[in-house]
């Protein structure tokens, strides 16, 4: 069970919806919303009827390590205590869209902000609290990389620039779920295979139109999406991916591959300025 403060990034999100309805369920008495549309988050807190008292809109944009901090800080000064951080938002831009912190969006969003955002809220965990990174199967479609920034705007593709944001993430989880075991801190990820939400909207008309006719509705809701992240929640393992089918071990090859530890010194190398 969990009990205290939770914060869901992308929480307008299908899965991010799901995921705070599946908090409020269990009865979290307060979840922090981190979004960067407040009109938009705003109205889903409306739409929770008598249980919106338990949410709260918090400004995030993870697009911006500036955002990032404010975040942080602020949460900080409030002297929360965060049992669980659902490190759940993330993009799939079709095209190269540079951050104003001179990243790929993608990249930025999915794998450094997220870790930088887990870095600067480590601090306000309690032991026993809990850490979800919301991966994806992409993830199995590339290889860690060197140059992996260069790649995501020279060679970028809208499924291996995602997927490898994401394959970093999942490498960073490893090395994080070990650092904080002595902490009781669990660390996971959650795999939610394919969800019917809008990022896997194509922005081509006849493409998108043919998706919704014949794939959507063969793939998982966004409750079901988001039922992998809710069990990494509460589970005393750590170290582990979570699907709908079950949980196992991240793989244990990630820690043979030699750029294993890029990811890691990535985050820590931000979080350090």
């Amino acid at each position: 069970m969990i009990e205290g403060t939770c914060i869901v990034t992308g929480a307008t999100g299908g899965i991010g919806r799901a995921i705070t309805e599946g908090l409020l369920e269990r009865g979290v008495k307060r979840v922090i919303l981190a979004c960067r549309n407040e009109d938009k988050c705003l109205r889903m807190i409306e739409s929770m009827g008598e249980r919106r008292d338990a949410l709260e809109f918090m400004r995030l944009d993870l697009e911006s390590f500036a955002s990032v901090r404010r975040f942080a800080e602020s949460c900080t000064l409030r002297g929360m205590a965060v049992a669980a951080l659902f490190n759940n938002a993330g993009t799939m831009p079709g095209g190269v869209k540079m951050t104003e912190d001179g990243f790929e969006s993608a990249t930025q969003t999915n794998f450094l902000s997220t870790g930088l955002l887990t870095e600067l809220l480590l601090p306000l965990m309690p032991r026993h609290a809990s850490i979800v990174f919301t991966t994806s199967m992409t993830r199995r479609i590339v290889n860690l990389c060197e140059d992996w920034r260069q790649r995501s705007v020279e060679r970028h593709g809208r499924f291996t620039t995602y997927g490898r944001s994401k394959l970093m993430l999942t490498h960073y989880a490893l090395d994080l779920s070990a650092r904080l075991a002595k902490q009781e801190i669990t660390v996971n990820c959650s795999d939610p295979g394919v969800v019917d939400s809008a990022i896997i909207t194509m922005g081509n008309p006849i493409v998108d139109k043919l998706a919704d006719m014949i794939v959507r509705p063969l793939i998982s809701t966004p409750e079901e999406g988001a039922a992998p992240a809710l069990e990494a929640a509460e589970a005393t393992l750590t170290g582990r991916i979570f699907t709908r089918g079950g949980n196992k071990p991240i793989p244990v090859n990630y820690q043979r591959n030699s750029l294993h530890a890029i990811p890691s010194a990535v985050i820590q190398s931000i979080s350090k300025y």
